[in-house]
């Protein structure tokens, strides 16, 4: 036999019995349960040669770790969103074709979170919007908090659309046991000069200086469509979404209006509007929004690339377009 061949055959087994030691060690830790320095002790190595040898066998692909679990598809989708938009935190639901079972889904993940990063004497902001309002009807709260509730933004709704910031924030700081403080005007004026009157009434100007203690925030977002439900409230019309989209807009995030990029678009609104500003709202800690359907991606993805939010709660659906 040639010598070359000699040496082939020698790597040969050498790799062989590589794999049967690592096959070994993998067996006695992940099948037989043993510790790293029980197999040391057994094998008659050093426990750093049995951690290296566990990391090189999966390296190997001589161990697969695999999680069972009926949530894998959505954890799967919802670390693509974290890493993709750097966000704290994405939670999935299941898409439904009934909004109301979405909804409830998306409270009750809404409560969860809620109730592990609320701390008693926080401050939770309150945006506007059905979707907000609808999972602050359904939260269920467990763990009491003792927490201040601030709305964000004044009230929107000439036509009952039961959107109100004071409303939302006062049934959500009911569920926690804590109190809510209320914003006396509408979110649209008429005009900037009553805007400034307003915004310098004391009523008003200390709700909104409360901005800067918020920890945590719970904001709406809406697109700009016939649909939008900001027709809906009579505050605007498909006249002014034809100037806002004009200027580039594509939506709104607590009635702040961006760009496809996530950038504020100024315009002649922003003088009659009352709200927190986009400074305020980019000091909060956790911005958590509540969004889903085919009319909201565009915005979704808008306040992502801003990076306007740190927790994202969806539906299936929609998080497949977002990551699509």
């Amino acid at each position: 036999m040639c010598s070359n061949c000699t040496n082939v055959q020698y790597y040969i087994n050498m790799d062989i019995e590589k794999k049967k030691i690592l096959t070994k060690i993998s067996r006695l830790y992940y099948l037989d349960d043993l510790s790293q320095q029980e197999i040391a002790d057994r094998i008659g190595i050093s426990r750093s040669k049995v951690s290296r040898a566990l990391k090189m066998a999966r390296n190997e692909k001589i161990v697969e770790i695999k999680i069972n679990s009926i949530w894998e598809r959505y954890e799967n989708i919802e670390t693509e969103i974290e890493k993709r938009f750097k966000l704290k935190q994405c939670k999935v639901v299941s898409s439904n074709s009934n909004d109301s079972d979405t909804y409830k889904q998306l409270a009750r993940e809404m409560g969860s979170i809620l109730e592990r990063i609320l701390e008693n004497n926080f401050y939770l902001g309150i945006g506007w919007g059905l979707t907000l309002r609808t999972i602050a009807d359904h939260l269920e709260i467990k763990k009491k908090r003792d927490i201040n509730v601030v709305p964000m933004i004044g009230g929107l709704g000439k036509v009952g659309t039961g959107v109100h910031t004071n409303a939302v924030a006062k049934t959500i700081a009911d569920k926690f046991g804590g109190v809510s403080y209320v914003i006396h005007s509408p979110a649209v004026l008429d005009s900037p000069e009553i805007k400034e009157a307003i915004e310098r009434d004391s009523n008003t100007s200390e709700v909104l200086k409360l901005s800067d203690k918020i920890d945590v925030a719970l904001l709406g977002i809406s697109d700009i469509g016939q649909d939008s439900t900001l027709i809906k409230t009579g505050d605007f019309s498909m006249s002014d979404f034809d100037y806002l989209e004009s200027l580039g807009a594509v939506g709104d995030l607590n009635l702040i209006f961006i760009d496809k990029k996530g950038k504020e678009v100024k315009s002649k609104l922003d003088g009659r509007i009352v709200r927190s500003s986009i400074e305020k709202v980019r000091h909060i800690k956790n911005v958590i929004v509540a969004g889903f359907g085919k009319r909201k991606v565009e915005v979704l993805l808008a306040a992502l690339e801003g990076g306007f939010i740190d927790i994202l709660l969806t539906d299936e659906k929609t998080a497949l377009r977002l990551i699509g």
